[in-house]
């Protein structure tokens, strides 16, 4: 039999979208991201709270004071606001 090329190959070792999150936008400080489209945010994971504003998906904002630095939010993300400081990122679903 003749080899088409692909037919001997190792598969690779990671297939397909694995995980509950499969991408992450890191939001910067002095920035306004908008979670639209590809970019609709499924969680979030706050680096640095400090002037961090969360607007959820159906409605309501989360000040980043109220929030726990390295912990996993899967909270839907309309948009998040970023002043002089801190960092977050958006998680995605693919």
């Amino acid at each position: 039999m003749a080899d088409a090329g692909t037919l001997f190959r190792t598969p690779p070792i990671v297939r397909g979208n694995l995980g509950e999150y499969n991408r992450a936008t890191k939001v910067n400080s002095s920035t306004t991201f908008f979670a639209t489209g590809s970019n609709e945010g499924a969680g979030f994971l706050v680096q640095n709270k400090s002037n961090v504003t969360i607007e959820c998906s159906n409605g309501g904002t989360i000040a980043g004071t109220g929030l726990n630095t390295g912990e996993v939010y899967p909270i839907g993300v309309k948009k998040v606001t970023i002043a002089a400081t801190g960092v977050v990122y958006v998680l995605h679903k693919s």
